[in-house]
């Protein structure tokens, strides 16, 4: 039996259309990243994505090294569970006056002069 060989799959393979294209192939879309940030903040990035995705495994590996007496680690895992603190959700700020204020501003009620109306 022959075997065929597979080609690598790349970013600049072309990729085959439907039947209702002009040129039957397209490039493949590519995601842009910032150029904006410089190194240090996209390594930042990536590493608090990795804390995020690994935080159980971190924290058990914190705890067992604090355990067998490792001074650092147990600073560390200290340290964190002291600094939790409840993120402040900024209030929303209101423009212009309250509605308590509002009505406040107008006019007291007055009865017409008339009495009472009748519907």
């Amino acid at each position: 039996m022959a075997e065929e060989k597979q080609k690598p799959c790349t970013r600049k393979t072309k990729v085959k259309t439907g039947s209702t294209t002009k040129s039957r192939t397209r490039e493949p879309a590519i995601r842009k990243k910032e150029a904006n940030q410089d190194g240090a903040e996209q390594l930042r990035q990536e590493a608090d994505k990795q804390v995020g995705l690994n935080s159980e495994k971190l924290a058990d590996l914190l705890a067992q090294k604090a355990l067998e007496g490792d001074l650092a680690s147990t600073k560390m895992l200290l340290g964190l569970a002291e600094n939790k603190k409840p993120r402040a959700k900024p209030g929303k700020k209101r423009r212009g006056p309250s509605l308590a204020e509002q009505l406040t501003a107008e006019p007291e009620w007055q009865e017409p002069a008339g009495g009472e109306q009748s519907l």
